[in-house]
């Protein structure tokens, strides 16, 4: 399905000349910079070696672009703390809303990510060869948002003949267990949440008619089993929350040229007693795999709200959330 490598990952070099003040400020304290700015464009790698009279910066292709644009929005010589934090936000807003943006086929209008977490990990879903994608991190860093983005884009280009997105049903309190909830097999208004995910991207007729065409499928979790998707995109969201057995079911129903995104947070788990995660023991059959794709999103890349980042960083008992690097 994916036709080339992440172009943001490829290998960089870089030699930038700064003015005489600047590297004075930089041969004085060119670790901390260096650490600095390293931080600021994780997930991606980035090397930044001072000398005498030049500035090397090595590693993924993404990376040295913003820490050159960043350290030329420090040419001034000025780079406490507040100033490089200031040029970091500036250069990464920039960049997320201009040259990290996608044109996704099948999408009403251009996809600007709102961190470079989002970036790497929709690069991950365009170009990996793995038919296994993981998503996995808090609430809110828009993992499936970004895997059904993908899903998008791959059915309108024809690569995939269909869209299978699927989620499990979390009993909640009071709730009576029945056959058809144990099962599965009922339609469940917990499904409600792809639906509005998809209507962020495409209108409500295209929805309403690639349903009616079979060619975006939302599937109780029970009604996945026994079936094979062949040439289909698929995307378990909420996958914290599915048995093991449940997680082996799932993961088996890949059919020929189909690739699955499983989507979830580990620390949001509302499995009932004290059954383990299928998305937790999967993810350590998998380590090391080279037919599976693992991204982290870290707390602190929350853009759904500011607020539900420190919400989220209380909860875990952190007081300091520490800086974004996301608009």
């Amino acid at each position: 399905m994916p036709e080339h490598c992440d172009p943001t990952q490829r290998q960089h070099d870089e030699t930038l000349a700064l003015p005489r003040a600047a590297m004075t400020v930089l041969a004085a304290r060119g670790n901390a910079v260096a650490e600095r700015l390293a931080r600021a464009c994780r997930p991606y790698r980035l090397t930044v070696t001072c000398t005498a009279d030049a500035v090397r910066l090595s590693g993924d292709h993404a990376a040295v672009g913003l820490g050159v644009s960043i350290l030329e929005a420090l040419a001034d010589g000025r780079m406490d703390d507040a100033a490089i934090d200031a040029a970091v936000v500036q250069t990464v807003e920039h960049a997320l809303q201009r040259d990290l943006a996608f044109r996704l086929e099948g999408l009403t209008k251009p996809l600007r990510p709102m961190s470079l977490s989002q970036v790497a990990f929709l690069n991950t879903l365009l170009h990996a060869e793995t038919p296994l994608v993981f998503g996995i991190g808090a609430t809110g860093t828009g993992k499936t948002h970004l895997a059904m983005a993908a899903a998008l884009h791959f059915l309108a280009k024809g690569a995939v003949k269909s869209i299978v997105l699927t989620r499990p049903h979390v009993m909640m309190d009071r709730e009576v267990m029945t056959a058809a909830s144990r099962e599965e097999t009922a339609d469940d208004p917990q499904l409600t949440p792809l639906t509005d995910i998809l209507l962020e991207m495409i209108s409500h007729e295209q929805v309403l008619t690639l349903i009616a065409q079979e060619k975006i499928k939302i599937l109780p979790l029970g009604r996945m089993r026994g079936r094979t998707f062949n040439e289909s995109f698929i995307v378990a969201d909420e996958a914290q929350n599915m048995t093991v057995a449940k997680m082996r079911m799932v993961a088996t129903r890949l059919g020929r040229k189909s690739r699955l995104a499983i989507t979830g947070d580990l620390e949001q788990v509302d499995l009932r007693g004290d059954e383990p995660s299928g998305l937790a023991h999967f993810l350590e059959l998998v380590e090391g795999r080279d037919f599976a794709s693992v991204h982290h999103f870290d707390r602190t890349e929350i853009i759904r709200n500011s607020v539900v980042a420190q919400i989220e960083a209380l909860f875990a008992g952190e007081t300091d959330i520490g800086l974004r690097s996301a608009a």
